[in-house]
């Protein structure tokens, strides 16, 4: 998905764009992310002065595997788009990447490729430790049956290696 700096100085109103990314890579590379449906991009650019700023929002639908008992699950994501981008010389970019500030993007050439920040931003909206629901109980650390369709009779009590002589202490043989 590019946007061309000459349809940006040319349109004052701004450019908008509706389009759909996929992003495969995406899938690959985080092992709880099960799959990425195309994400729908609505973004408005405007460019003043050399400097092209670009918001919208990001929404999509992914399966999701739950951390605490791998159940997969699908959950809607939505994200906020905000980038800058400054349009430099080929020649002068290694320069400008060094002395640019910290949110705003250098680019050389004629079109600004933004696929790479639609991901940045739906990788950052993917929850850290995905749960299917809050009060998730998991899978038994014992059997491994999820706790959150069946009980089981495994024993959990575990007690700290350094209090377990205290334990045994205060055992009542009957």
């Amino acid at each position: 998905m590019k946007l061309r700096w000459r349809d940006l100085r040319e349109n004052t109103d701004g450019v908008h764009i509706q389009d759909s990314v996929e992003l495969p890579n995406l899938v690959k590379e985080n092992l709880q992310l099960i799959a990425l449906e195309p994400v729908y991009v609505n973004l408005h650019g405007v460019e003043s002065f050399g400097l092209a700023t670009v918001k919208g929002s990001l929404r999509t639908k992914a399966t999701l595997r739950c951390s605490r008992c791998l159940v997969d699950y699908s959950h809607k994501l939505r994200a906020p788009f905000a980038e800058e981008f400054v349009q430099v010389d080929e020649d002068k970019l290694a320069d400008a990447e060094a002395t640019m500030e910290e949110d705003r993007t250098p680019v050389a050439g004629d079109f600004i490729e933004l696929a790479p920040f639609v991901e940045q931003e739906i990788a950052l909206a993917l929850p850290y430790a995905p749960l299917h629901s809050p009060d998730c109980k998991g899978l038994c650390t014992v059997c491994g049956v999820n706790l959150n369709e069946t009980t089981c009779s495994c024993k959990t009590e575990r007690i700290d290696p350094r209090l377990a002589d205290l334990a045994k202490f205060f055992e009542t043989d009957k």
